[in-house]
């Protein structure tokens, strides 16, 4: 598996630019069924940095469909803790885009699901969506921060698909069920959007939007998500699901950077208080007890 992690700088025409990152990571050159799993997690527009852009979703939409024109496209979603995935593509706008390239958007809450035996850190097995099982898996999260996590991105991103509805319940093992269920689903591309972000300790839903002007894709999910925590100041090892996804052999947690100009990540610094972070840790388990 390449380490390569590629970088775009995003300028007027993500078209361009999506091509440019689709060309790099060497997609195969027919795909008939493509799954993309949106970031769809709450009820918040594309401007809190929150969910997904519809407008990097229209552009990636232009450039698969004009690539695979016979190519069936799904936009998958999962219910929630607090989202009902039947009507969260269109109060964000996602819906629209999907109909206007003739693609289909899914709550997969809805539809078959299959066990799949894994070798997890906590599960033995996991459902996961049965129509991941014969798809080209494009895993398409926003860069965020996240107050348990840290960061969340495209390794996380697959825990939405977890299948109980209250993934709430599961984040005392929160690192080992982002390992398992990537194990489990297998994203064969990880496209980030970093084009609006959010930092600060308040992510994933109350953070601070920051345009950042930048799209990242890997075939290498551990590799992206590296770089990913590295823009937000964090050593990757430092950073459990991480750490443990390579250890799994999901990806590499070292990456090579291939851009389309030239870039010094200590640029693209993102906010994130890692005394704030402790702190607050440290007094939601005081109230705990």
């Amino acid at each position: 598996m390449t380490k390569e992690v590629f970088i775009s700088k995003l300028l007027d025409n993500p078209q361009e630019k999506i091509s440019w990152l689709l060309e790099k990571v060497r997609l195969p050159k027919d795909l008939s069924d493509i799954c993309i799993k949106a970031n769809l997690n709450d009820y918040r527009k594309w401007e809190t940095a929150s969910t997904c852009d519809p407008y990097i979703l229209d552009a990636l939409l232009s450039v698969l469909t004009s690539r695979f024109p016979n190519a069936s496209i799904t936009i998958i979603e999962n219910d929630s803790t607090s989202v009902n995935a039947d009507n969260i593509f269109a109060y964000l706008g996602i819906e629209p885009i999907a109909k206007k390239y003739g693609c289909t958007c899914i709550n997969v809450a809805r539809e078959q699901w299959k066990s799949v035996q894994i070798d997890g850190l906590h599960f033995n097995s996991i459902d996961i969506p049965e129509i991941l099982s014969n798809a080209f898996f494009i895993t398409f999260p926003k860069l965020k921060s996240h107050s348990i996590t840290k960061l969340t991105c495209g390794l996380k991103n697959q825990m939405g698909l977890f299948r109980p509805k209250r993934k709430i319940m599961y984040h005392h093992i929160v690192d080992d069920l982002i390992v398992d269920c990537n194990l489990a689903m297998k994203p064969k591309l990880s496209l980030v959007d970093a084009n609006l972000v959010m930092e600060g300790n308040y992510g994933p839903t109350y953070g601070s939007p920051r345009k950042l002007g930048l799209l990242i894709a890997s075939r290498n999910i551990v590799a992206a998500d590296s770089l990913c925590a590295n823009l937000f100041g964090f050593n990757q090892k430092s950073i459990p699901y991480i750490k443990k996804g390579s250890e799994k052999g999901l990806g590499d947690i070292d990456y090579e950077i291939v851009s389309d100009f030239d870039i010094d990540i200590r640029d693209y610094k993102l906010k994130f208080s890692t005394l704030l972070f402790h702190l607050i840790r440290k007094g939601s388990a005081g109230l705990k007890r």
